[in-house]
């Protein structure tokens, strides 16, 4: 893509201080945007690069929180030239080790952090989107978990089953503001997060006593391309719908799994 595809453009990208969310402020940033990272932390811990980025902004924001959402959008408003947002990349969310019953304790966490923090930054920048007038694109980070179940997962499969209801619903409701709203699904993709539950979630299928990168191979091997994503191959596609190429593009959900869906 055209290395300044966002230059003059502003986004904001939720828990983009690690994995998947790490990988599209780098992107956006190499391609010219100013972008702003919402996260529980303030800047990435091994990333200096981006830490220094003239045009990467940081915010501590639980996105839970729907007025610690709506006073960041605020704060960001008053810093760009003209008031106006282009972009929304909803990513935060968690994959805490589940089980088959969660309780409702894990069950607030889950759903409050992946369907919730969506909802909350949406509330908070769609209307200023709307008020600039200028369209703009929003991509929720989902999972293939968004279309099908995720065994001993339930509380991260429902909140992605939402978020994707969420997209579509949204998709409808803006397209009259000439706003795009789209989700990417990603499939194992090698993040920390991702690591977290894999012995939970992998350990009774492959075996207790193999390591985690022995279970990560196990897993692989299910996968039709033989390897994991990267947070690269997942910004790509973020990217793309939020640029003009995809303009005629909404209410859509892309699968980034290499054949795995």
């Amino acid at each position: 893509m055209d290395p300044n595809l966002f230059t003059g453009k502003t986004y904001i990208v939720t828990g983009g201080a690690a994995g998947i969310g790490l990988g599209i402020v780098r992107q956006l940033s190499n391609y010219g945007a100013t972008v702003y990272s919402l996260d529980m932390v303030k800047t990435p811990i091994s990333d200096s690069e981006i830490i220094s980025h003239p045009n990467v902004h940081y915010l501590i924001v639980d996105v839970r929180d729907d007025q610690a959402c709506s006073a960041a959008v605020q704060q960001i408003i008053s810093s760009t030239h003209n008031g106006a947002i282009d972009g929304l990349v909803n990513n935060a969310g968690i994959c805490p080790a589940e089980g088959e019953l969660p309780d409702h304790e894990l069950y607030r966490r889950v759903i409050d952090t992946n369907f919730g923090g969506a909802f909350n930054m949406g509330l908070a920048v769609l209307p200023v989107m709307r008020r600039h007038g200028n369209g703009g694109a929003v991509v929720n980070v989902g999972s293939t978990s968004c279309l099908s179940g995720k065994n001993r997962l339930p509380l991260y499969a429902s909140s992605k089953h939402a978020l994707l209801g969420l997209t579509r619903s949204w998709a409808l409701d803006w397209a009259k503001d000439r706003i795009r709203v789209n989700c990417v699904a990603p499939g194992a993709t090698d993040t920390a997060m991702a690591r977290g539950p894999l012995r939970a979630v992998q350990g009774p299928k492959f075996g207790m006593d193999k390591t985690d990168d022995e279970l990560l191979e196990c897993v692989a091997q299910l996968i039709p391309m033989k390897r994991f994503g990267t947070p690269d191959d997942v910004a790509n596609a973020v990217n793309f719908l939020l640029s003009d190429l995809a303009s005629y593009i909404t209410g859509q959900v892309i699968t980034v799994a290499g054949g795995s869906s």
